[in-house]
């Protein structure tokens, strides 16, 4: 039940096809009015008070009319509506029942109510705000302090002092409610915003991988962390054999599949091992963490034979691959560029020699 009404609360208004926060706070605030002025109205016509008791229900009977009204209107003319219903309200039966009647307090809930809007300008808020001050001094001026309609130490009294107060408190709480679930909502879509922004600029988006700013960034990670400890490290890049002829000969679609699928296969292997990162091209960076140049040279070698023999297939055309790597073990003596430096030298040197194999 209370899904449903949360629901229809939330529910778009015809013109703008949308609701927003401000629309359904208003809405929530029209419905937590409506039971205060019935309840006041049942007052005033136990003690006779005919005129107060009417003007109480025809409040009510406005408080729904707006609050229907706003699936059908503009959320501004609504929030309008609501704030003119509230300062209206608020002024009659304060004078009504006296400045302790506390009436008043509500519209400290009205000022906190106007600022959520986000539409408006600061300049309008400010003069928004000095005028419910303004109308707050009025009533303060309008209402001596032992002035009532009731008896001021009678129980009736008291009940609706304190439970005026009490109203106030809840008004207050629901806007500062929505004032920090909205801004909770805000930070959360900021944070997961940055960090999708944060993978889209370290991921390439045709295989899926770490590109080279987040390798060069991991490295200098690594570097850090063997300066500390000593921990083995070893890189190699590797580079498909005669990948442009895999374009010219089947298109580039061909191609970008198949640096999709080996990339996936890269990925899956290393997972036990350490990370790899599109370098560029056809090149791809492979760190094997507390590993040596021996340790990397067999899993390559191994990753190799993975490679030679699987089957890819675009379009129903097979395409034969093959891969070449250059393996360099990192050692205190050498920074990271001249470990991949070397690296990348053996790689030129197994291109030259034959291709399809691992040097180090």
């Amino acid at each position: 039940m209370i899904d449903n009404i949360k629901k229809l609360l939330n529910k778009s208004t015809v013109e703008e096809g949308s609701t927003d926060n401000l629309l359904y706070l208003t809405r929530c605030l029209l419905l937590f009015f409506v039971p205060h002025a019935l309840v006041l109205g049942i007052i005033c016509l136990l003690h006779h008070f005919t005129f107060n008791a009417a003007c109480a229900f025809a409040v009510a009977a406005l408080f729904v009319v707006c609050l229907v009204c706003s699936y059908r209107v503009k959320s501004f003319i609504a929030t309008v509506s609501f704030y003119v219903l509230l300062i209206v309200y608020v002024l009659l039966f304060s004078v009504a029942f006296g400045w302790r009647s506390s009436f008043q307090l509500l519209l400290f809930a009205g000022i906190l109510y106007l600022w959520y809007d986000i539409t408006l300008n600061v300049r309008v808020k400010l003069l928004v705000s000095a005028l419910v001050g303004v109308v707050i001094c009025v009533i303060c001026y309008m209402t001596p302090f032992g002035h009532s309609l009731l008896n001021p130490d009678g129980l009736t009294y008291r009940v609706l002092s304190y439970g005026n107060i009490l109203y106030s408190v809840g008004c207050i709480t629901l806007v500062a409610l929505f004032f920090s679930t909205k801004f909770a909502e805000t930070e959360r879509k900021l944070y997961l915003y940055n960090r999708e922004l944060k993978r889209i600029s370290e991921t390439d988006p045709l295989t899926k991988l770490p590109n080279r700013r987040f390798a060069l960034d991991e490295l200098h990670q690594i570097e850090s962390n063997y300066e500390r400890n000593g921990q083995l490290v070893s890189f190699a890049i590797g580079d498909i054999d005669f990948f442009k002829r895999v374009n010219d000969t089947y298109g580039h679609d061909a191609g970008d599949y198949v640096l999709a699928t080996i990339a996936g296969i890269f990925k899956e292997y290393m997972e036990d091992h350490g990370f790899v990162a599109r370098w560029g091209g056809e090149e791809f960076l492979f760190v094997f963490e507390d590993a040596n140049g021996d340790d990397a040279y067999l899993l390559l070698d191994k990753l190799r034979e993975k490679i030679e023999s699987y089957s890819f297939v675009f379009n129903d055309a097979m395409i034969p691959l093959t891969i070449t790597f250059g393996v360099e073990e990192y050692g205190p003596r050498a920074g990271i560029e001249d470990t991949i430096s070397a690296a990348d030298q053996k790689l030129y040197l197994g291109k030259t020699g034959g291709r399809n194999r691992v040097v180090y």
